[in-house]
């Protein structure tokens, strides 16, 4: 099929078209005087086959050769310019679908061939369509053309089919001069000959199946294409949502080490309230036993001793506001230092009240369970006792009976106080 012979008029009888005159300059600034236009010209409305035959009814051959040279096509195994106008345009057709640039290319062509399409913007019936299939003026097949383009930009899609009639239609008229030619005369030849025909045929039929073949591998290359786009659009998404996964990842793992650092000094915290409370308790332990088994004696003594022979003499009043020998054998002195009265300054006179009665109560007996005497861990000879709830009080043992009363501190300087007293 081609386009080489064209018919002037489209009649039901077929008419062997004449070849189209070359165009002069005056039809050609004609042509050109008329605006393209901006017209929708939706080809992804027709198939690959209906697509080819509208090219082949809107450019020439070798526009159409042009063409596959400017998009870079070719056939593997044979050259463009051998090959039929229909599969020229078909080849035009497929990269048209699965080339958007391809697509554009061709759009653009067909715009400056055709110029605009039929009756532009005048609404249309079937009647009308059925007059312009029939009746029309100078190059039919593009007339055919523009009329397919005003079918298919059509707002009532009943009428959208004359696209195909309009395109079938110029398909037959190129095939008229095929097919109103007689077949010619098969002459006798020779032996040779005719097997080197058949030999011929055979090539012919191989050709046909791998051009079936070849258009089957393309549109599998179109799927492929499209299988492989989704396919990376789907590895980006994953990809996101890996990395989102990540980041949330990283969170959890910075709040767990935060949890178990909080959790680890609370419970640092806990064993040394319970440290603390279990020296406390020993302290107040190993006292009771003492005073118990000073008791004791004291009993063991009093039942062992004799009756007295005559009434002691009564005790001056000045003689009974002195301590007994045993409360005075108990008694510490206090010293208190520099760092004592430095300390007491931050404190109001009510604070500064109950650690001097706590003070005269420790030096009368250090082992008083009100006082709550406990030793600081890793500082041997220092102790605290509690003056309110939040205040402790250190001191230290000295030397005979003596202790030396070192700081009034907040308990949660009680930390610091112990580093601070290991570097001196």
């Amino acid at each position: 099929m081609g386009k080489k012979n064209k018919a002037n008029k489209l009649k039901p009888e077929p008419v062997a078209p004449t070849a189209p005159a070359p165009e002069t300059s005056a039809e050609t600034s004609a042509a050109q005087e008329i605006p393209i236009s901006a017209a929708p010209l939706p080809l992804s409305q027709l198939d690959a086959r209906a697509l080819g035959e509208f090219l082949e009814l809107c450019f020439a051959d070798r526009r159409l050769l042009q063409l596959c040279g400017e998009l870079r096509l070719y056939s593997p195994g044979y050259r463009l310019e051998s090959m039929p106008p229909n599969q020229v345009a078909r080849l035009l057709a497929d990269e048209a679908r699965s080339a958007k640039d391809a697509e554009q290319l061709l759009e653009k062509a067909i715009r400056e061939s055709l110029r605009n399409p039929v009756l532009e913007g005048k609404p249309l019936t079937d009647e009308h369509y059925r007059d312009l299939l029939e009746l029309f003026t100078g190059d039919p097949l593009q007339h055919l053309a523009r009329v397919a383009w005003r079918a298919l930009i059509d707002e009532d899609e009943k009428l959208r089919s004359y696209a195909l009639s309009a395109i079938d239609l110029g398909v037959e008229a190129l095939d008229a001069p095929a097919k109103a030619k007689a077949p010619p005369r098969k002459p006798q030849l020779p032996a040779d000959v005719q097997e080197l025909r058949k030999e011929l045929e055979e090539a012919r039929k191989s050709l046909s199946r791998v051009e079936k073949e070849g258009e089957s591998l393309r549109e599998q290359l179109v799927a492929a294409r499209a299988d492989n786009a989704s396919r990376e659009k789907t590895l980006g998404e994953v990809r996101d949502d890996l990395a989102q996964v990540r980041a949330e990842l990283t969170r959890a793992s910075a709040e767990v080490a935060r949890l178990t650092a909080a959790g680890e000094g609370r419970a640092l915290s806990e064993a040394r309230r319970l440290g603390d409370e279990n020296r406390s308790l020993s302290e107040r332990l190993r006292g009771a036993v003492e005073e118990r088994d000073a008791l004791r004696g004291q009993l063991a003594q009093a039942q062992r001793a004799p009756a007295p022979a005559a009434p002691a003499p009564a005790a001056s009043p000045e003689d009974e506001a002195l301590p007994s020998a045993e409360e005075a054998s108990t008694f510490l002195i206090p010293i208190f230092t520099r760092e004592f009265y430095d300390s007491i300054q931050r404190w109001d006179r009510r604070m500064q009240r109950a650690a001097f009665d706590k003070v005269s109560l420790l030096a009368r007996d250090w082992r008083h369970g009100s006082l709550r005497a406990i030793a600081l861990e890793g500082l041997p000879g220092y102790y605290r006792i509690r003056i309110a709830t939040d205040v402790r009080l250190i001191y230290r043992r000295g030397e005979g009976n003596t202790v030396e009363i070192l700081s009034l501190i907040d308990r949660e300087d009680l930390d610091r106080y112990i580093r601070q007293a290991r570097t001196r």
